[in-house]
């Protein structure tokens, strides 16, 4: 394992992963509101921080919670009420951005408004029941903005 982490950490330090298709301008359009934000990330914080600085959208956010930061990793909601917390916003109050099946399941744990594009993984069905809203791509959630980010929905937390 330790040789396999190590490999890991090697790769990203030098290969980066890219950013979603349209993600850029989700985050400009959510920054126009304007809209606190923070990254939740099972990544370890170094790692993570390496990688938003690597693709330029670091300063879209007030910080980062890595998987490092808690105790338990998603699907637990600890993530999530610590990045919830930190932004000084009731957990309800707020919108995360999942890919993930655990990352969906703990955001829901913790009371938040959940908006999934899957990356290499369908949503199963079990996953469908909790009812949070599914796209196929950021740019889909980038044109129905008006509808997501209207209401008594706070910030952006993934």
């Amino acid at each position: 394992r330790e040789v396999w982490l190590r490999n890991v950490e090697e790769y990203l330090s030098t290969n980066f992963i890219p950013l979603k298709e349209g993600a850029v301008n989700l985050l400009e359009k959510i920054s126009s509101v304007p809209m606190p934000m923070a990254i939740a990330t099972s990544t370890g914080y170094h790692d993570a921080v390496k990688t938003l600085e690597s693709t330029h959208i670091i300063d879209y956010f007030k910080f980062v919670v890595g998987g490092d930061h808690v105790t338990n990793g998603k699907p637990d909601p600890e993530i999530y009420l610590k990045a919830a917390y930190k932004l000084d916003v009731a957990p309800k109050e707020c919108i995360v951005f999942e890919d993930s099946e655990n990352g969906v399941k703990s955001a829901h744990a913790a009371g938040m408004d959940v908006i999934q594009v899957p990356d290499l993984v369908a949503p199963s069905d079990e996953l469908k029941t909790l009812g949070h809203r599914i796209y196929d791509s950021l740019d889909m959630v980038t044109g129905d903005f008006e509808l997501i980010f209207t209401g008594s929905h706070g910030p952006a937390v993934k």
